[in-house]
């Protein structure tokens, strides 16, 4: 007989009325039980399409605040000076770009393995496979912190000039709690996102992004905190998406059945589980470096102040 979506396609497709509320899956089960008329393709495609739309604009929304963060940053550091901007614009790149490359590669794993738990109806291994990725985030996240801390020697061998390679290490260092942030937000949600749980993504960086423009402010204008200060308020505001993040996952009911608890079970399975996450880490990063590759040879050019300068903006 097929679901009750399924039996209400049938009348409403011949009398052309309005389905508001139809699912994926209600689509796919018509598909496959019926010949379909070629008349009904296009209002199939439409239906189809809008859930796709109302699904990925959420996706879209907290991506774009997730990246307006640092944005906001760079802003800030702009009215500090411009070796400052040239400092935070290759730290930025170089060095975020390479670790938040890494870690949004590897949680891209997340979102295979935990679509496959979700689809099998598997939903109490999904929130085992979210723990496991945080613990090889936070492993990654361990050598990273090293790269950030020595990164002015890492810029100079790159030949950044000495002063932009200082300026780049403070903001680097005020960076290194944001590494962590990155190993526990990212899995986070990806976990989310394979349960289609999107808009409170979207509401949460919304909020954050507000909260950080104020922050920011109070740390550059306010407090005087400088360089440092800019970059250590970019870390604290990506530490309140994870919080929000996980009260999220703890106290949501929309997440009960996905998140039963801490589980020792995360620690098994992890080579295979680590083999996965490298590649897909590979294939993202090599796509994130293209762009900035184009910012650290901005930094060769006869003016590298001027020039990060301007290809920040």
């Amino acid at each position: 007989m097929g679901s009750i979506e399924y039996q209400s396609l049938l009348p409403r497709l011949d009398s052309h009325s309005r389905i508001p509320n139809i699912s994926s899956s209600a689509i796919e089960e018509f598909l496959e039980q019926r010949t379909l008329p070629i008349r009904w393709w296009p209002r199939l495609v439409a239906w189809e399409s809008r859930i796709l739309w109302f699904l990925s604009a959420a996706s879209i929304v907290a991506s774009i605040f997730n990246f307006m963060l640092s944005f906001v940053t760079q802003m800030f550091v702009g009215h500090l000076g411009s070796v400052e901007l040239a400092g935070a614009s290759v730290a930025n790149v170089g060095i975020q770009g390479l670790a938040y490359g890494i870690m949004l590669g590897m949680a891209s794993a997340v979102q295979t393995v935990c679509g496959q738990a979700y689809g099998a109806k598997q939903y109490s291994a999904m929130g085992v496979i979210c723990q496991r990725a945080i613990v090889l985030h936070l492993g990654a996240a361990i050598p990273l912190t090293f790269l950030y801390w020595f990164s002015g020697s890492v810029l100079l061998a790159m030949g950044q000039s000495a002063s932009i390679a200082a300026h780049g290490q403070t903001f680097a260092r005020g960076l290194i709690p944001q590494i962590y942030a990155f190993a526990m937000s990212c899995p986070m949600q990806r976990f989310l996102q394979a349960q289609n749980i999107v808009n409170p993504l979207a509401y949460m960086s919304v909020g954050v992004f507000l909260v950080h423009i104020l922050l920011s402010w109070l740390a550059v204008y306010v407090l005087d905190y400088g360089l440092l200060g800019a970059a250590l308020t970019l870390s604290l505001s990506w530490w309140l998406l994870v919080i929000l993040s996980g009260l999220y996952i703890v106290f949501s009911p929309s997440c009960k059945e996905t998140w039963t608890g801490l589980s020792l079970s995360a620690f098994k399975g992890i080579w295979p589980y680590f083999r996965l996450t490298v590649a897909s880490a590979v294939m993202l990063c090599l796509e994130i470096w293209y762009s900035q590759g184009m910012v650290l040879i901005s930094g060769l050019l006869p003016d590298p102040t001027i020039s990060l300068d301007s290809i920040s903006i």
